[in-house]
């Protein structure tokens, strides 16, 4: 059994796509300094991957059967780009046994379930080749507000601009942390992070709202007031290139043990 006809199966294809565009461009990103052995990119690439989707896991409005075709569904991904996590396999092995016993999805995902276990079970074959990544692309709009969860907290980050057509947003972070996701009263008079565009990260691969992680959430659209703050000076960085999976350590390095 191949990779795509469990994905098919699973009869998720935003969650599938999103994910597999997200693991495609890290795993590139991770593959890309020549000289790098497969355990060390390996080491790289899947504690952010679970960090982001452990969001969806723990959210509560989410229900099970939808956790469980992540759960595979994420395996099943991390498997195909080479890689495996015992703990995310052993919960997918679970999720099948669960999706089979309640009838979720098909006659052909139950009559197949025991292939699907042993392709998540068995060694994965590492890429001889750094993956093909689509074309960068935002539904974001200048003016959005966003909140950010990371390890329980709540981040909230305001869309500056748009780099290239559409290709990516450009946000700023308000300073502090929430325990739970902010709402536009608790951001209106808020400074930025840091001063001098020190706040600032251009991300790429921020695509969707809803987003399947339920790592990003929409606090408010098209908002005209962005967090005060110095912008940088003449001859310094505007803002710093970062990515979905990077963010989650520039948002630990901005906002030190808060994060």
């Amino acid at each position: 059994m191949k990779h795509q006809q469990i994905l098919d199966k699973l009869a998720a294809r935003g969650l599938v796509r999103a994910m597999d565009e997200e693991l495609a461009r890290w795993v590139k990103h991770r593959m890309s300094p020549p000289g790098r052995t497969h355990a060390e990119v390996e080491q790289d690439v899947i504690p952010p991957v679970l960090l982001r989707w452990r969001c969806l896991f723990a959210a509560g409005d989410v229900g099970p059967a939808a956790k469980d075709i992540a759960r595979v569904a994420l395996a099943t991904l991390l498997h195909k780009y080479g890689f495996q996590d015992p703990g995310t396999t052993a919960d997918a092995l679970r999720a099948v046994d669960e999706l089979k016993r309640h009838v979720v999805l098909s006659d052909a995902f139950e009559q197949r379930s025991p292939e699907i276990k042993k392709l998540l079970e068995s060694p994965p074959v590492p890429l001889t080749r750094r993956p093909r990544t689509p074309r960068a692309l935002t539904f974001l709009r200048t003016g959005d507000v966003i909140s950010f969860q990371l390890a329980g907290r709540f981040h909230a980050a305001f869309v500056r601009e748009m780099s290239g057509t559409n290709e990516f947003p450009v946000i700023e972070f308000y300073a502090g942390a929430f325990t739970r996701p902010p709402v536009w009263a608790d951001l209106s008079d808020r400074p930025a992070a840091a001063e001098r565009g020190r706040a600032r990260f251009g991300v790429v691969g921020l695509s969707h709202l809803p987003d399947p992680a339920h790592q990003v959430l929409a606090v408010e659209a098209q908002d005209p007031h962005p967090p005060h703050g110095a912008d940088p000076r003449p001859g310094e960085g505007l803002w710093r290139l970062s990515d979905l999976m990077s963010l989650q350590e520039d948002v630990r390095r901005l906002f030190g043990g808060t994060a």
